[in-house]
Formats: C-alpha cells, structure tokens, sequence
C-alpha cells in the first residue's frame, strides 16, 4: 500500500503524488466524513489546495453512489482523497455501503491513498480513542470501532494540542496507551506508509 495519512496540513502531498503516478492527476474526493457538520470550511479548503495543485479533483459521495459508481471513481482515479470530519460517522458510512471493501481492493491493488484528519484515522486498527476527539454519537448504529486496519497502530492527529488541546491529547494518551499503539501526529507531521516502509514527515 502507498499511504499519505496527514493531521492537517497537506504540504506533502504534491511529492507523494507525483512519485506515484505520471502525467495529469485525477484525484476522488471523499468528503463524507464531515457530512455530519454544517460547517465544512476545512474540506473546502482541502479541495481547493488539491485543485490549486492542478489536480482534477472529483467528489464521490459514498452516501448516496451506487456501489458500481463508486467502483467506477475509483477506477478512473489516479489518486484517492479522505478528507476530515467525524471518523466514526466515515466509518460507519464505509461499512453500511461496504466502500470499505472496494476502497481497500483498490488501494491493495496500488492506488495511492490520502487521508486527512478523519480520514487518516479510519485506516488504523481502531478508532475507539478517537472518541475523545470525535463525537461517537454522530454515528449511532456503528457496531464496531475496528479500523480498515491497513496499519496495526491508531492514528492521533493535531497531537500538538492545537485543534483540541493540550489536556484532550494529554487525557487520551494516558488512558489508551497500554492497549493500544498509538502513533501521535503534530498538524505539521504526516505518517508515509510505502510497502513496509513507514516514516513521519513534515506536512
């Protein structure tokens, strides 16, 4: 799997796209994980950075597609964007379409994968710590918090304290810890996951 999993910022992306693939870029968007809010100032911005870059940038709602078109986004992309919001709200959306299971064939199968926030979140192995930074009951009827698991850590974001606050990220660190490994993102890191390799770079 290629992997970008970012807390805010998205200053690595150009790179991590452009190693990965050749001539124009054509990125599907997922914003469904703020689908919960009214105000969606950040993944508003996140798409026009992406476009910004010269990226076509098409949005697939996975709440209302069809699973054929979803397939089909996926297939004519070149690149994969999860942006930010609630991650059990994303999560629970990916498992009622089972978009979870198309997007983690295409991603298995090399199509590169960027998420922010939420969406960077939802690939770990669970996102039951995350509850003290998103509201679980935004999603109600989530069975499960199990992740995509396509990593077997829990992405923290904005573990600088800046988002949520010091004492939130504080709070969460000390009660999950022991039973989970947790792998805490400032807003100016990234997690790089190419193969086996992983590394945190600036973002």
């Amino acid at each position: 799997m290629e992997l970008m999993l970012l807390s805010r910022w998205l200053d690595a992306v150009p790179a991590f796209v452009a190693e990965r693939t050749t001539g124009p870029v054509h990125v599907t968007f997922i914003p469904n994980a703020s689908s919960v809010h009214t105000d969606h100032a950040w993944v508003d911005l996140d798409r026009r950075i992406l476009r910004g870059l010269g990226y076509r940038v098409t949005d697939l709602d996975i709440e209302s597609s069809s699973s054929g078109d979803a397939a089909r986004a996926l297939d004519r992309a070149d690149a994969v964007f999860v942006s930010g919001g609630n991650v059990f709200h994303l999560l629970q959306v990916m498992r009622r379409t089972e978009f979870d299971r198309l997007l983690t064939d295409r991603v298995e199968a090399g199509l590169p994968y960027v998420g922010a926030s939420a969406g960077a979140c939802v690939v770990g192995t669970d996102i039951e710590p995350l509850g003290l930074l998103d509201d679980p009951s935004e999603a109600a009827g989530l069975e499960s918090t199990t992740g995509l698991g396509w990593i077997d850590e829990v992405i923290v974001p904005h573990a600088d304290g800046i988002v949520s606050g010091r004492a939130v990220v504080d709070d969460l660190r000390a009660r999950y810890e022991e039973r989970f490994t947790l792998r805490m993102l400032a807003d100016d890191q990234a997690l790089l996951v190419s193969g086996d390799s992983r590394s945190v770079i600036p973002s």
